[in-house]
């Protein structure tokens, strides 16, 4: 049995998790349907926090994906025209989860997100505006289809502020068919533009940003034109000849890396310089907190 000490450490962890995976009573997702409910739409609505991938927004976005993955033929994921798709992880929310011992949960979550749209049984297609960033671009790159507006652009920043991109590496390296462009984006935290994305196997096709929105919904129509379990079994057999090597535990390994990048002081002194917005002074030390 539990000791009552081991039991009130772990209520306390369910606590701070409730805390932080409830939103407000809207949602921070915005979902529609059309092609006689075939086609769904579900949009990152929360621009004022450069629709982060927070621990409620990640819920939301999850029980959207789940509720509609039976009703619908395919899924769209977008931003609409905000120029941000998504920014990645909310790192205020990491720097107070790290302190709490409790940031894998955040990343575990992020986890069963990405692996929920890869292995869904209907195709999911990223339609991107702006900039997709970090685990922004981790979600695009678990899409099955990426459609992007010309002055698009993707990156992996984390570096930057003190915290490697180690989880969304897993996905945007699989995508990239250039390892050095991956390895380029990663160690420099420097974006690739819509043509770079395209051209190495990120994006799947370019349009013009009045275009997008026309574009996608062309696409959709196009696979609800033929049989759902014809494109179900399709999509099963393409992901297990991409996934030669066992992707749910190559993120078990990076998150295993960014829980321990998160115990760096050096990381502490990112996130909190990002907070604050200023510019990070690193000790270079590996000392840990």
């Amino acid at each position: 049995m539990l000791s009552q000490r081991a039991l009130l450490l772990q209520n306390s962890f369910k606590n701070i998790l409730h805390r932080y995976a409830s939103s407000s009573t809207t949602s921070l997702v915005n979902v529609s349907t059309s092609h006689d409910n075939q086609i769904c739409r579900i949009k990152l609505n929360n621009p004022r926090q450069r629709n982060i991938l927070s621990f409620a927004m990640m819920n939301d976005l999850m029980k959207a994906i789940v509720e509609n993955e039976q009703r619908s033929r395919v899924i769209i994921l977008t931003a609409g025209d905000q120029t941000v798709f998504s920014s990645g992880h909310s790192l205020k929310e990491l720097a107070e989860l790290s302190k709490k011992n409790a940031s894998a949960s955040v990343f575990d979550r992020c986890t069963e997100l990405m692996l929920k749209v890869r292995h869904l049984s209907i195709p999911v297609i990223a339609e991107v505006f702006g900039l997709a960033a970090a685990a922004g671009c981790q979600l695009v790159a678990s899409c099955d289809i990426v459609v992007a507006g010309e002055n698009a652009s993707f990156s992996v920043p984390g570096v930057k502020h003190g915290l490697f991109c180690i989880t969304p590496a897993v996905a945007v390296r699989e995508s990239i068919t250039n390892p050095k462009l991956s390895s380029l984006m990663l160690y420099t935290g420097e974006p690739i533009s819509a043509k770079e994305a395209y051209e190495h196997g990120l994006v799947s096709r370019i349009v013009g940003e009045n275009d997008l929105e026309r574009e996608t919904n062309k696409i959709a129509e196009q696979i609800c034109a033929h049989s759902r379990p014809v494109v179900a079994v399709g999509k099963k057999y393409l992901q297990m000849k991409d996934e030669k090597d066992n992707l749910l535990n190559d993120y078990k390994i990076a998150t295993q890396g960014m829980v321990e990048n998160l115990h760096l002081k050096d990381t502490q002194y990112g996130l909190e310089s990002f907070i604050k917005k200023t510019r990070p002074v690193w000790s270079h030390q590996n000392d840990t907190i």
